[in-house]
């Protein structure tokens, strides 16, 4: 079984637009009350604005215009960074039986450069005993290591019984054991994800029981087995006998 789940790019370009929306209230606040006074004074009292008037309105209306322009301009800039990371970051990977979670938590500046941090869980697909999807989160009830760290640490390659740290340090040290796993629902259909995840689950518990089963079975029969000496000497044609 082999599958890569990735994020809904689309799903969270949303969010981080309504978030920019929300940083771009004050200014739009202050352009509509300003458009609103002024439009109260020449049709409502028939009045004309004082000089100092006009010059107020037109700093406060130039301050809210450059204050929406940072801040479009800004969040622009980092929502394409933010996007990025979550393009190679987040995910659901399952791989045989073994399943990798991986969650971008925040990017920072430091040394010079972005560094990006995730949140990691390594989970055996036969330990999962449910998957949920209720809202925005799927949680997963499995045993599982959690990583929370540096991304660039947290390298690894698939191997056969399960996956090998760049680090070699993380295979054995790293990380802590959890028995929930509680994810953001970054992903397109979570609830069909969550029953992927089940059905996963299942073919390889009885994959494994199936590969138990040929175990037990192989070793009864060398338990059982004579000795292949003995069994030569059993099935060797004899030789006729000729009397003289």
């Amino acid at each position: 079984m082999q599958k890569m789940i990735r994020v809904n790019e689309k799903r969270l370009a949303a969010k981080y637009n309504r978030r920019l929306f929300l940083a771009e209230l004050p200014a739009l606040s202050v352009i509509i009350s300003l458009f609103i006074i002024v439009t109260v004074f020449i049709t409502v009292l028939d009045a004309e604005l004082p000089p100092e008037m006009y010059r107020t309105v037109f700093y406060a209306a130039y301050a809210a215009a450059a204050y929406g322009f940072v801040v479009c301009l800004a969040g622009s800039a980092i929502e394409d960074l933010l996007i990025k990371a979550h393009r190679e970051h987040t995910y659901i990977r399952i791989a045989d039986s073994v399943m990798i979670i991986s969650q971008h938590t925040r990017t920072v500046f430091r040394d010079r450069k972005w560094v990006n941090y995730k949140k990691m869980w390594v989970v055996k697909l036969a330990d999962v005993e449910n998957v949920e999807c209720v809202r925005n989160h799927i949680t997963i009830t499995a045993k599982a290591r959690y990583f929370n760290e540096d991304a660039s640490w947290l390298g690894y390659s698939k191997t056969d019984d399960g996956i090998a740290f760049d680090r070699w340090w993380y295979d054995e040290n790293g990380g802590k054991d959890v028995s929930v796993i509680e994810i953001t629902d970054f992903y397109t259909y979570g609830e069909r994800i969550a029953r992927h995840i089940v059905h996963c689950a299942k073919k390889s518990r009885e994959r494994s029981q199936r590969r138990e089963a040929f175990r037990r079975d192989m070793l009864e029969i060398a338990r059982n087995a004579k000795h292949p000496k003995k069994l030569k000497d059993r099935y060797q044609p004899k030789k006729p006998r000729y009397r003289g």
